[in-house]
C-alpha cells in the first residue's frame, strides 16, 4: 500500500486523548510528547488497528541510529522481542521506534532476522499527542518538512 505524504491541517480543537489506566508512559522527542500509554491501550482494546510489519533489523540499522541513550541493561533482560514494537512516522517517510527500544536491542543481540512492528503514518499518530502544545508545534514542524 503506497501512503502519500501531505501538508498537515491544524486543528483549533485538538484535545490530547485522555487515559483508562493509571500508568503513563510519553516519548518524548524534543518538545513532541507521544503518549505511548494510550497507543498500547488503544491497540489493546481494539479502538486502534495499525498496520503490522515486520522490520528487518539489519536493513533498519543501515538507515537509523539505535535508541541505546537510555538503554537499561537489567530491563533488557526481561523484555518479550514477541511483543511488537511500535514505528512512527516522525517526519515525512521516515520512521523512528517511538517504543521498544529495549525488544529491537534484544532481537538485535540474539541474532533475529526481523521484529514485529505496528507502523503508525502520521495521521493515525496525531491523535495520540500528550499535549495540544506539542500537537500543534509538530504540525508546524511536519509542514516544514515538507517544503525541503
Amino acid at each position: 500500500m503506497k501512503h502519500k505524504t501531505q501538508k498537515l491541517k491544524l486543528q483549533k480543537n485538538y484535545t490530547p486523548k485522555v487515559q483508562n489506566s493509571e500508568e503513563i508512559e510519553t516519548y518524548p522527542n524534543g518538545i513532541f510528547k507521544f503518549f505511548i500509554s494510550k497507543i498500547i491501550e488503544d491497540i489493546e482494546d481494539g479502538v486502534f488497528q495499525p498496520q503490522k510489519v515486520r522490520i528487518n533489523i539489519e536493513k533498519w540499522l543501515q538507515t537509523h541510529s539505535r535508541g541505546l541513550h537510555n538503554l537499561n541493561e537489567d530491563h533488557l533482560l526481561s523484555v518479550n522481542t514477541r511483543k511488537p514494537i511500535i514505528q512512527a512516522e516522525i517526519k515525512p517517510n521516515h520512521f523512528e521506534i517511538i517504543d521498544g527500544n529495549h525488544r529491537f536491542e534484544k532481537a538485535l543481540r540474539e541474532g533475529k532476522k526481523s521484529i514485529n512492528s505496528y507502523k503508525l503514518y502520521v495521521e493515525d499518530l496525531l491523535p495520540y499527542f500528550y499535549d495540544k502544545q506539542g500537537y500543534e508545534a509538530f504540525v508546524k514542524y511536519w509542514n516544514t518538512k515538507l517544503k525541503e
